[in-house]
């Protein structure tokens, strides 16, 4: 109740901090998860597994790591209700012709849930993020 009156106090004296407030909830997604430091490292170790594991490797080779990682940042953040807008081109363009099977898709899978497990991000956030992420499914795996 008392955090009520003080944002409504601070609110009512400085009507951009609402705007900046309503930016970003702290009950979203991307805050729940970790907020930016999580996402980023979360985004680090899943391409770093995902490049090296024999599994899914193939389908990195001829990828720009460095604006794949930008753009996957980018994904993640905005499907979370992070402060964030994806810029990135839509994923049927972005995977075409990379050949990806549903047994390289799935490895991908298994990637992310290991390193969002390892980051402490609870079950919770991380099933409500796979679900945000299953639509790309369709648009990815090709072969």
């Amino acid at each position: 109740m008392l955090k009520k009156l003080f944002l409504a106090a601070v609110f009512s004296v400085c009507p951009a901090v609402l705007l900046a407030a309503d930016d970003h909830s702290d009950d979203s997604l991307y805050a729940r998860m970790g907020g930016a430091t999580v996402v980023a490292r979360v985004v680090d170790q899943f391409l770093e597994l995902s490049t090296t594991d024999p599994r899914t490797r193939r389908s990195f080779k001829k990828v720009n790591m460095k604006r794949l990682r930008e753009k996957l940042n980018e994904k993640f953040c905005a499907l979370a209700q992070g402060p964030c807008e994806y810029t990135g081109d839509n994923m049927k363009d972005v995977h075409a012709g990379l050949d990806i099977t549903e047994a390289e898709f799935n490895a991908g899978v298994e990637h992310l849930r290991t390193v969002l497990d390892g980051n402490g991000v609870d079950q919770r956030e991380k099933n409500e993020l796979l679900k945000l992420l299953a639509p790309i499914k369709r648009d990815t795996v090709t072969k």
